[in-house]
C-alpha cells in the first residue's frame, strides 16, 4: 500500500480553495497509480463523505469522479495521526536530512510507505520530518516545488521505480 498524505499546514480555520483544489489533483495521482489519499489535519470534516461531496462539487477534474472513486473502494483517508499500517513514513522536502535521504532505488524495496507533502507555504512541520524514517527530495537537486507540481513527480516517481503496470 503507498499512501500520498496531504498535511495541512496552510489554513486549519477555514476551508480554503487551496485545500479543495489540491485535494482534487491528489485525487486524480492517486486513482491513476493505485495510491490512498490520505489527509492529516484537515478539521472542517468530520467524514470522508464530507471530503467527496465538497471535492467532487468543486472541482471538473475528470468531473469530480476520483475523490468518488478512491472513496468507493477505500482508498481515501481523513487521519489525526498516521496509523501503523500505513507502513514507513516518508517526508518530502527539497531540505532532506543527510542521515534520512532516501535514495530512489530504495524506493522499489518499500512496499507499504505513506509520503508526506505538506499543503502550503510553511512544508512540513518539524514534529513530521523527526518522526519521518526518510526523506526524499524528489528533484535531488534541493529544488522547492510547487505542491501539485512536487505532488506529480513524486506520485510518478514512486509509480515508475516500483514498476508500475497499468
Amino acid at each position: 500500500m503507498i499512501v500520498l498524505c496531504l498535511v495541512n499546514t496552510y489554513d486549519k480555520v477555514n476551508l480554503k480553495e487551496a485545500h479543495l483544489r489540491a485535494i482534487a489533483r491528489a485525487s486524480a495521482l492517486c486513482y491513476a497509480f493505485d495510491f490512498h489519499l490520505a489527509l492529516l489535519d484537515f478539521p472542517f470534516w468530520k467524514n470522508v463523505e464530507e471530503v467527496v461531496e465538497e471535492v467532487a462539487n468543486y472541482t471538473t477534474i475528470g468531473d469530480g469522479n476520483y475523490v468518488k472513486e478512491l472513496e468507493k473502494v477505500k482508498r481515501l483517508h481523513i487521519i489525526e495521526k498516521i496509523p501503523a499500517h500505513f507502513g514507513k513514513i516518508i517526508a518530502t522536502t527539497s531540505k532532506p536530512d543527510e542521515k534520512k535521504k532516501l535514495k530512489f532505488e530504495e524506493i522499489s524495496k518499500i512496499r507499504t510507505a505513506t509520503f508526506l507533502i505538506g499543503l502550503g507555504r510553511k512544508g512540513l512541520p518539524r514534529e513530521l520530518m523527526d518522526l519521518a524514517e526518510f526523506h526524499l527530495d524528489v528533484t535531488m537537486k534541493g529544488i522547492s516545488l510547487e505542491t501539485c507540481t512536487a505532488m506529480g513527480a513524486i506520485a510518478m516517481l514512486i509509480a515508475m521505480v516500483r514498476g508500475w503496470k497499468k
